[in-house]
């Protein structure tokens, strides 16, 4: 590979790895403005914590592990992480009353 060849390439790289952090930033923002409004509601839920709805855990569940996915893909961008991602079988949560084959 010449010496142009390896500039295009690491130029085309950090192209790349811009709009991955640009589009890491701007779901984390959507998420942040859906936690803050999801949090609104449930103090407004006249609710104890342990009688809340399943299918509030649940979103809980879902957003909390949705920032968390967007922090590890911002983490790999920026290269703050040495290590590369793992093809790793997600989980599955089951939310009770839901029939695990009709997911």
């Amino acid at each position: 590979m010449s010496k142009k060849e390896k500039i295009d390439n690491q130029k085309l790289k950090k192209e790349i790895n811009d709009k991955h952090i640009n589009f890491y930033n701007k779901t984390l923002s959507i998420l942040e403005f859906v936690l803050e409004e999801f949090s609104k509601e449930l103090t407004r839920a006249d609710i104890e914590f342990l009688e809340m709805p399943k299918n509030s855990i649940a979103t809980m569940d879902f957003l909390i592990s949705s920032i968390g996915k967007i922090q590890k893909g911002q983490r790999l961008a920026l290269g703050l992480d040495d290590e590369k991602p793992e093809n790793i079988e997600p989980v599955i949560n089951i939310v009770e009353g839901l029939s695990e084959d009709k997911i």
